[in-house]
């Protein structure tokens, strides 16, 4: 069996932790891992890393390597998606490329950046699908509901057949509330995980079927991929597989084929799932204070009930609040009642039509050799916190619109300027002229951290001329 987990969305809800360039999947809402690390270690009992197939947007694919890397997982098992085109893509794509490797293969479907309480019963339930789908049923785990949630599509289930699964009667879009209470009280129903099992092959019969378009661009995507350049050779499409991935219609498996197929079965998942799908899922998720608050970070709440607090550096003070949620970042703060948190994707849309970098960026930015924090912007002057991971280095670049000027806070540093190399450690100082060649790189075992001063007349990213990259990035 192979697994495929679908790691393109963009987790707006989860803004402003969650950015278009450092989505949902990419943090960690619960644990020291991230949500997408969860994944791979929770289905890795049935099916080993090897197995395992990640899809993701090419602008997340560096990230979602480096986080991979020390749990087994190969980049060239890393597919990319030049833009966002839905889960029917995605998942066409993904079960081409597996049948051309294994004509007989079974494929499970997993989202990046839902949780399971119940690993093991999840495990068992796998297992479970893998034998029902061999007799070439799409098997779609559905969720027992506990409440009537109207921010789920709902699985009516129909004749049972082997196996503990049943024929499904019919996908149900969102319901409103006195639907979704009627649901619970007849029994019957199950809300849709997004989680899948099938024979590759079984699907893309299907897909022929009821995707006819997409089926007749598949050969033709998996024809079209090259191996990424650099230290992680991920899957990514030339030009005319972009262009082609680019001209598929955006539409979901569920809408596009689950809602059609005669070949449809439901397997009911008692696992503690939750998708996760808002920050007030953070209330059913995590540990809460005696008032029921869910707090992270820098807080100090009094009088407040109910409420999530998500604080960073600075100091979040709740006074009397209830049913709040505060999510503070260096650049942004979200302070909404709990009943708007599914609309919080509004703000997003609102920001990006007045095209603030917030909704795709933050001051705090991940890069495949460390990080970065803008501390401090000004006309003609920039100040950042710099941190490269030992043993990783920066490209050989030049800027045409600024100066730079390097100061070790701690560890190690190698710096290469034009000809010249030098090490420096901390307390040292070095300036890097504008235009000069020159390379930042960790030779330690520890964090290495500078202080970057920049002065000149453009100071965004683009100023950035690459001609040496270990990630294979390029220009700007």
């Amino acid at each position: 069996m192979y697994a495929v987990i679908l790691a393109g969305g963009s987790g707006t809800r989860f803004w402003p932790k969650s950015r278009e360039q450092f989505p949902k999947q990419l943090l960690k809402i619960t644990g020291q891992r991230t949500m997408i690390q969860n994944t791979l270690d929770r289905v890795s009992p049935v099916i080993p890393p090897e197995n395992t197939w990640v899809i993701t947007n090419e602008n997340n694919a560096l990230e979602t390597c480096r986080q991979l890397k020390t749990m087994g997982f190969c980049p060239s098992r890393l597919l990319t998606e030049p833009v966002r085109r839905n889960t029917a893509a995605a998942i066409g794509y993904s079960a081409s490329i597996l049948s051309k490797i294994d004509p007989d293969a079974i494929m499970a479907v997993f989202p990046s950046d839902h949780t399971i309480a119940k690993p093991e019963v999840f495990c068992e339930l796998l297992q479970q699908a893998k034998t029902i789908a061999t007799n070439n049923h799409l098997v779609t785990l559905g969720i027992e509901p506990i409440t009537p949630e109207t921010g789920y599509g709902y699985i009516k289930r129909g004749q049972a057949i082997d196996n503990g699964a049943f024929k499904v009667n019919q996908f149900v879009e969102k319901p409103d509330g006195a639907t979704a209470k009627r649901y619970l009280e007849d029994g019957g129903y199950y809300w849709n995980s997004g989680m899948f099992v099938w024979k590759a092959a079984t699907l893309l019969h299907e897909i022929e079927t009821h995707l006819p378009k997409l089926h007749a661009q598949l050969d033709a995507l998996t024809i079209n991929t090259i191996e990424a350049k650099g230290k992680y050779p991920y899957r990514m499409f030339n030009e005319s597989g972009k262009n082609i991935f680019e001209s598929l219609e955006s539409i979901s498996i569920d809408y596009g084929l689950m809602e059609k197929s005669n070949k449809r079965v439901v397997l009911p998942a008692n696992i503690g799932w939750n998708d996760v799908g808002a920050w007030t899922a953070l209330s059913d998720i995590s540990e809460k204070d005696p008032q029921s608050n869910v707090i992270k970070g820098n807080v100090v709440a009094i009088d407040s009930f109910e409420s999530i607090f998500q604080g960073d550096k600075r100091l979040i003070a709740a006074l009397g609040l209830k049913q709040i949620i505060v999510v503070d970042t260096p650049d942004a703060l979200l302070v909404c009642s709990k009943d708007h948190a599914q609309n919080v994707k509004k703000i997003v849309e609102q920001i990006k039509l007045e095209k603030r970098p917030e909704a795709t960026t933050s001051v705090y930015e991940v890069r495949p050799w460390g990080s970065y924090t803008v501390l401090q912007r000004e006309a003609n002057y920039q100040v950042k916190h710099i941190e490269v991971f030992p043993g990783e280095s920066l490209s050989l670049q030049s800027h045409d619109h600024r100066s730079e000027h390097w100061t070790v806070i701690s560890g190690t540093a190698q710096v290469q300027v034009d000809q010249t190399s030098k090490t420096l450690t901390r307390n040292e100082s070095i300036e890097i002229p504008q235009g000069s060649k020159h390379r930042l790189a960790n030779p330690g075992e520890l964090p290495l951290v500078i202080i970057e001063v920049q002065i000149g007349n453009k100071l965004d990213e683009n100023d950035i001329i690459r001609y040496d990259d270990q990630y294979g990035r390029g220009p700007a």
